[in-house]
């Protein structure tokens, strides 16, 4: 008899997963998963892994678990005592209660979508502890056929902000069947010398937060993403695709080595990353003594349809003396309209900031018509954007971005916008360049900045490659007068 069977199949053969053990996105946020995902229609018979006994079985709300489950405590041959978590089930054998010996096969319950967004079976090993710490990756137990399919790291994208280096390595696997990622070593270098080595092992929560927010990424300044999310079939995703992430990189390292480990020992490691010199972005336009842009920067208006202007008056301060008056006034056009300042954005960062101080004088806009107020563009085309919205009357503060397939996807949120008032809008963008590209929209509250809304869309064709701030766009038709002052642009704030 196999130690261990698979659940669904009950058998040797693996079953198919989604998202294995290990970072992915959630909720638009970095998420360290603690268990496999197997996606299977509802009913699916859900079978016991290994012999032992009950420990807990119930409804969502009990023993702590947010979904119907299952936790049945085995004693491995070499681990010792091991507790089998099985989540989101549609159902639960009338065998299986409190205290109950099963076997291996036997089937405990059915494939659902209890607390979940589609039908799946989460199932999780915990190592001695019944506690979601001692999550371990559950391929060193199942039977499955290992193989060196991680690809080696490669140089992505270098973040500066001051003296301080950010670096993104990207790595990957081609079958998302076989999801055994482990641990992760960074060696960073001046010259030969190795200056110290940062690590990330799944299976030791020391090394990794156990938790859900992209504020938690971060341990001793190196971290592992996962560009994936749960149901990777909905979203066609047949392969597996992760970035190591280095931040605080000390000056004097001039190289980075990288070293990815699966769960049977297979290695991949690449070669020497060299660490650029590279300069910081860091833009800040306050439009004082009539300055209307600085270096880089470039006045952008409609060349058609007319009406359109951009202009440094005191009208607009917010503090000091001036600032960017940006007038939409023409209601005749035939195409989309713009009145803004830009910015070309140097290539190969991979997080972005931009902040600044907006009132909406005057917006007339149509139900479902837009002013975009920072707008991110790759080329003519909308990469993603901060906005007001006419939402059944109602000015709105949202996000749109564009898809792979070229459609707009809008998310807005529940913060009405006031005509004639100044607030401080602040963008952020994580992820860039990946398909897990990740959008937040802040706002001033009571001299706070608050979390308003996010987006998640794929940029790995669409990234941002400059910047409009004022009315970077508005719909066709449109008419409004932006107020800008105290305009600043930064390229490594969240990750530093």
């Amino acid at each position: 008899m196999a130690s261990y069977v698979w659940p669904l199949g009950n058998s040797t053969t693996p079953d198919e997963m989604n998202t294995s053990f290990g970072p992915r996105i959630d909720a638009d946020r970095w998420d360290f998963h603690d268990g496999i995902d197997f996606p299977a229609p509802k009913g699916t018979p859900v079978h016991a892994m290994r012999g032992g006994r009950v420990h807990r079985a119930g409804s969502g709300g009990m023993n702590g678990f947010s979904s119907r489950h299952v936790v049945i405590r085995a004693s491995d041959p070499t681990q010792g005592s091991m507790y089998h978590v099985y989540l989101h089930l549609d159902s639960i054998d009338p065998a299986v209660v409190m205290g109950a010996n099963v076997a291996q096969g036997q089937v405990i319950g059915t494939v659902g979508e209890d607390d979940a967004t589609y039908p799946h079976l989460h199932m999780e090993m915990r190592k001695n502890t019944l506690k979601q710490i001692g999550s371990v990756h559950p391929l060193a137990f199942l039977p499955y056929s290992n193989t060196a399919n991680l690809t080696a790291p490669v140089a992505d994208r270098f973040n500066r902000l001051d003296a301080c280096m950010a670096a993104r390595l990207m790595f990957g696997a081609g079958s998302k069947l076989e999801g055994d990622l482990q641990r992760v070593e960074v060696d960073l270098r001046r010259g030969a010398k190795i200056l110290t080595t940062r690590r990330v092992d799944f299976n030791d929560k020391t090394t990794v937060v156990d938790g859900k927010g992209d504020q938690d990424r971060f341990v001793d300044d190196i971290c592992v993403e996962g560009y994936q999310k749960s149901n990777m079939v909905a979203h066609g995703r047949a392969d597996l695709a992760y970035g190591i992430l280095i931040r605080r990189i000390p000056h004097q390292c001039d190289a980075l080595v990288a070293l990815v480990v699966d769960v049977g020992g297979n290695t991949a490691m690449s070669g020497l990353i060299p660490v650029p010199n590279q300069v910081a972005t860091d833009e800040f336009l306050d439009f004082e003594d009539g300055q209307l842009t600085a270096t880089g920067w470039t006045i952008v208006t409609s060349a058609g349809g007319g009406g359109t202007s951009v202009v440094a008056d005191p009208s607009a301060a917010h503090a000091g003396s001036q600032g960017l008056l940006c007038i939409d006034t023409s209601t005749t056009e035939v195409s989309t309209q713009r009145a803004a300042v830009e910015y070309t954005l140097p290539a190969g960062r991979f997080e972005w900031r931009v902040q600044g101080w907006f009132n909406p004088a005057e917006v007339m806009l149509a139900p479902d018509e837009s002013v975009y107020l920072l707008y991110f563009l790759n080329g003519t085309h909308l990469s993603v954007a901060a906005r007001i919205r006419n939402i059944n009357g109602l000015l709105l503060a949202g996000l749109a971005a564009r898809q792979a397939d070229g459609k707009i996807f809008n998310r807005d949120s529940p913060v009405t916008v006031a005509v004639g008032k100044w607030r401080k809008w602040r963008l952020e963008l994580l992820r860039v360049a990946t398909r897990e590209t990740t959008a937040i929209l802040h706002l001033d509250e009571g001299g706070r900045m608050k979390e308003q809304v996010r987006v998640n869309w794929d940029s790995t064709g669409n990234e941002p490659a400059s910047l409009r701030a004022g009315i970077g766009f508005s719909s066709r038709g449109a008419t409004a007068t932006i107020l800008v002052d105290e305009l600043w642009l930064t390229e490594a704030e969240l990750t530093m």
